[in-house]
């Protein structure tokens, strides 16, 4: 697999980010829809045939046990994939990389001392180096996690963070957003952090055409640090796709909003 031969246009995954970041990580969600099923069926046991209440339960518990172990094996199957692209690619991958957290100056990745970094990737696309990985971070005793995509840039950007609403939950679950009108945009887009008109500068109609292609993903930029912000557990197809866009985001950025970033540098730098 090569990134030339992966189509851009993917389809968006079925699972809200933030819900699959739930189940997967096997969070109290996914016991508090095994006892939402557990109870009814009891009842129901109960007014049917007392003698099956032990084997409705027992029945519904290999269902919660079979629905973890199906999550493993997914998890699996995708790092097995991914590997095989990375060294296809001559990508490196290591277990963590925590200086990656000094690179990113903007919410959410400076909201959490503790925040982690882990499952991190590295390497060179389309001329650019790149690291991409996992961020998990708490928001007031909620542990949340999304995948990003860091992406070297030569000239400074504006402060801005763009979400799709799908992802707000698990990657601003602090911040209050401005709803985005942006034509062709799939789905509800939100600005998180900067100017408004920055936001429309850079969603230009060249960049949502090719941000339309694949599953909706965000971005945080200041200075000099670009990071694309992604669902987790994406399949590797999925993965090389967005990594394609977001550096068309980046090919197609304005030259207004270059030099917007280097003034607001050189005064922040004053």
């Amino acid at each position: 697999m090569t990134a030339a031969s992966v189509s851009r246009r993917v389809a968006a995954p079925r699972l809200r980010p933030d819900l699959a970041w739930q189940l997967r990580q096997g969070s109290a969600l996914v016991y508090v829809i095994w006892f939402a099923v557990a109870v009814p069926l009891v009842i129901a046991g109960l007014l049917l045939e007392p003698r099956w209440v032990g084997w409705f339960v027992v029945g519904w518990f290999l269902v919660l046990v079979a629905f973890t172990i199906a999550m493993k094996l997914a998890d699996v199957r995708r790092r097995k994939s991914w590997a095989e692209v990375v060294g296809q690619l001559d990508w490196r991958i290591s277990a963590s990389e925590p200086e990656l957290l000094e690179r990113w100056p903007f919410p959410p990745f400076a909201q959490d001392p503790n925040a982690e970094v882990y499952d991190v990737t590295s390497g060179r696309h389309r001329g650019r180096e790149f690291w991409t990985g996992k961020f998990r971070h708490k928001v007031r005793r909620r542990d949340l996690g999304f995948d990003f995509l860091d992406l070297h840039v030569d000239r400074p950007l504006p402060p801005l963070q763009v979400l799709p609403a799908s992802l707000a939950p698990v990657a601003a679950a602090s911040l209050l957003p401005l709803k985005l009108t942006i034509d062709g945009l799939p789905g509800r887009y939100c600005l998180f952090n900067g100017r408004e008109d920055h936001a429309e500068a850079v969603l230009h109609p060249r960049a949502v055409e090719a941000l339309s292609q694949v599953p909706p993903f965000g971005f945080s930029c200041e200075g000099r640090r670009f990071v694309a912000i992604l669902p987790a557990y994406r399949d590797a197809t999925t993965a090389l796709a967005q990594l394609d866009a977001a550096c068309d985001l980046l090919d197609l950025m304005p030259e207004q909003i270059w030099r917007e970033g280097e003034q607001w540098a050189a005064t922040n730098q004053s």
